[in-house]
């Protein structure tokens, strides 16, 4: 068993999208807990001050994540949504998966939107 981090990291990196907007691609690393928080604080400040933004979360390198991990990414979409962007999550590892899928998360993409190749989470639930 490969030991797991005992913390997370978060890297920002900017992209245009086809349309022409403005886009942000954020790569989680480590774990997703409620000790990653302080981490991810730039990237919800970034967040709520953009209008229109596009947001893909990049969960390939999540090695942990529980219940406070999706209370972070479900506040990460809320606050997109609320400015009228749009967020996809992509490159699940399996195990990652499964939880979202557990918690009912992927059941908020029940009209799922390509945004640059990813799957966007859309406004309902």
């Amino acid at each position: 068993m490969r030991p797991t981090p005992s913390h997370s990291t978060v890297t920002l990196h900017p992209f245009a999208t086809a349309q022409g907007r403005c886009g942000l691609r954020a790569v989680l690393s480590g774990r997703v807990d409620h000790a990653a928080l302080p981490g991810l604080t730039p990237l919800l400040r970034r967040v709520v001050d953009a209008q229109a933004l596009i947001l893909c979360v990049d969960l390939g390198r999540v090695e942990f994540l529980d219940s406070c991990g999706i209370g972070i990414l479900l506040a990460l979409r809320n606050a997109v949504l609320d400015h009228d962007g749009a967020i996809a999550f992509e490159n699940h590892p399996p195990r990652i998966r499964r939880v979202l899928e557990r918690s009912r998360i992927i059941a908020l993409t029940d009209s799922p939107r390509l945004i640059d190749r990813a799957l966007a989470l859309p406004a309902a639930a």
